[in-house]
């Protein structure tokens, strides 16, 4: 359990030093959408390789909670799943602010709502910005769900450069609309660290519902049995917890 603990925690904490790193206007560097996009879905490839072999590398808490929905984690080992994933978010932010200028977050600051801050455009409404991170972490989930289907263990094989081009693409799509964050605690980290909450619960319940949603239909409506297990079952004996991964992935 705290194997599985510590690989969620250093992998969401790559996440966020990584990703929010490739953000930091300074160091003569200016950033764009289109780069800082492209770098969180490199920096997701690199913690899937690293860990998925241990916890599936799932880094996001609406994933977690897919993967409880469609049947690959316990209630259990969600929740386990979900603290280690909040406190290496924060952590990893933290790093990233502790072997950076302080100048640069105050810059971010003064021109905006904080560096690798989430929120939504001033033009859209809040529905609007709900629906698009209910809709992004959709189109998350399902895909995690069609990885997690036995059907497609025959192409596993190129999942983590998939899914990088996966993320890269919806940061791209959505990074201008609302941050396009699809996962609540790569959003909680930078809003704790900068004391920036606009539109915080945004990125609370939208990915939370569109999880819900696009996990509960594919589970009831597209999954099939089959003879082979989901992509991994615990099964928690004496105390112990045993981890069966088969060749589907989880991916953040």
């Amino acid at each position: 359990m705290f194997t599985l603990f510590l690989a969620e925690f250093l992998g969401t904490g790559m996440l966020l030093f990584g990703g929010c790193m490739a953000g930091l206007d300074g160091f003569d560097n200016i950033t764009t959408n289109v780069s800082r996009g492209i770098t969180f879905g490199m920096v997701v490839m690199m913690a899937f390789i690293t860990f998925s072999a241990t916890s599936g590398a799932i880094i996001n808490p609406v994933v977690s909670l897919a993967a409880f929905i469609y049947g690959t984690l316990s209630f259990p080992l969600m929740l386990l799943y979900i603290g280690a994933q909040f406190a290496g978010a924060l952590c990893g932010y933290g790093l990233l602010r502790a072997v950076t200028p302080w100048q640069y977050y105050q810059q971010a600051l003064e021109l905006g709502d904080g560096h690798c801050v989430t929120v939504p455009h001033a033009s859209l409404s809040t529905g609007m910005a709900l629906a698009v991170e209910i809709l992004l972490t959709s189109i998350l989930v399902w895909t995690n769900c069609g990885v997690w289907d036995p059907r497609n263990k025959k192409d596993s094989d190129s999942v983590p450069i998939k899914f990088a081009f996966l993320i890269a693409g919806l940061s791209i799509a959505g990074g201008p609309i609302t941050g396009a964050s699809m996962n609540p605690a790569r959003t909680l980290a930078p809003a704790v660290w900068n004391h920036s909450y606009e539109g915080l619960w945004i990125y609370f319940a939208g990915p939370t519902v569109g999880s819900i949603l696009t996990a509960s239909i594919y589970r009831y409506i597209f999954w099939q049995d089959h003879e082979d297990t989901p992509s991994f079952a615990c099964n928690c004996a004496d105390g112990l917890a045993k981890q069966e991964f088969h060749s589907a992935k989880i991916v953040p």
